[in-house]
Order: structure tokens, then C-alpha cells, then sequence
């Protein structure tokens, strides 16, 4: 079976996509971990290691995949796009919460840059951030679409779209990135990193 072009593919949520049939799956990610089992936490199957690899064709339900111009349908309906980019630096300043060494970066149009949150295991304050930031962006309405998305072959997309639809109950979007955005010939725009919530 062949695979479909990470480039092409995103992951994307809203009740009323739940109602569709979900799309066939060509290198599930339960394949990739039974093959590679120490990239993978032991226990709830988040990617822990080699985050920039070729990501599977599926994401445990309730995300879906959807196609880049289905992801653009759904930002211009009032989803909130959320990239999940590494940072430069994995660190934050503990007084202000403004992450070191960060500079915008190209983005979706309009998207919210939360960096680090796609790890495979996060501390306790980086997942009640996580939470909080959700819950902001979305005036905490979990009906809400999302579209979670890093680049093409990141696992972080994948790790934080499954923790929002599992973890914390948002029917959130995954999405894998600005390369498949880029190619589709839609230009990008500057995101600066949200500083993390330190109170």
C-alpha cells in the first residue's frame, strides 16, 4: 500500500467532520511503534525520540486527516491554527515566561505559535499551559475547530493534536505543517512565540 505525501496531509477537528468517514490508512503509527518501540513512551504511545521523521497516515480518534485547502476551509470559518514548532531554545525565562532565543518565525496566516508543546512527555506547569492556552484560544468552548500543525514529518503536530483531543477533551486538528501550506503556493506570515504562563 502506498503512502500518502506528508507534504498533503493534515489533521483537523469539528463536530461536524466527526460525522465523516474517517479516511483509509496506509502506515498507522500503532505499525511504526510496534517496529520502533524505544522511539515511543511506554505506556500512552506519545514519540519521545526523532521528533523530524516521517509521521503516520493516522492519529488515534477523535483527530482526523484533511487535505490543506479542508484546513484552510476551517481557518477562514474561525479555527484557531496553532503551530507547535520547536523553540530555538527549549527554555523559558522563569520571571516572564518569554522563551530564550526566539524570534518569530513563518507561519500560517494569523496562526498561534505555542513552542514545546509537542513533546512526548511534558512537565506538569508545560501541560497546564498547554491547557490554559487552549482554553484561551478558544474562549473554552471544545467544539471549537483547531488546527494543530508544525512542518512536514514532525511529530510534534502529531503528539500535541492527539494530547488536545485526548487529554483535555478538544476535538482539535491535526495538522502537519507550512510545507504542505507552501505547497500549495499560500504564502506564510510572521508568529512570535507565546510566553508561557507563569503565575
Amino acid at each position: 500500500m502506498t503512502r500518502a505525501s506528508p507534504r498533503m496531509i493534515a489533521v483537523l477537528f469539528s463536530a461536524a467532520a466527526l460525522l465523516q468517514p474517517a479516511p483509509a490508512i496506509a502506515a498507522g503509527w500503532e505499525a511504526l511503534r510496534a517496529a520502533r518501540p524505544e522511539l515511543f513512551h511506554e505506556g500512552d504511545g506519545f514519540r519521545i525520540a526523532r521528533q523530524h521523521a516521517p509521521t503516520p497516515d493516522d492519529i488515534p480518534a477523535p483527530a482526523r486527516i484533511v487535505t490543506a485547502h479542508e484546513a484552510r476551509a476551517l481557518m477562514k470559518g474561525g479555527a484557531v491554527a496553532i503551530d507547535v514548532f520547536a523553540a530555538p531554545m527549549p527554555r523559558y525565562d522563569e520571571l516572564d515566561g518569554t522563551w530564550m532565543g526566539a524570534h518569530p518565525r513563518q507561519s500560517l496566516p494569523g496562526a498561534i505559535w505555542l513552542p514545546e508543546v509537542g513533546r512526548g512527555v511534558l512537565s506538569e506547569e508545560m501541560a497546564r499551559w498547554y491547557a490554559h492556552e487552549l482554553a484561551r484560544l478558544t474562549g473554552g468552548d471544545k467544539d471549537r475547530a483547531l488546527v494543530i500543525f508544525c512542518v512536514a514529518d514532525c511529530w510534534m503536530s502529531w503528539n500535541a493534536a492527539r494530547r488536545a483531543a485526548e487529554g483535555l477533551g478538544y476535538r482539535a486538528w491535526f495538522r502537519l505543517g507550512a510545507d504542505g501550506w507552501l505547497d500549495e503556493g499560500w504564502t506564510l506570515a510572521p508568529a512570535a512565540p507565546v510566553a508561557v504562563r507563569v503565575d
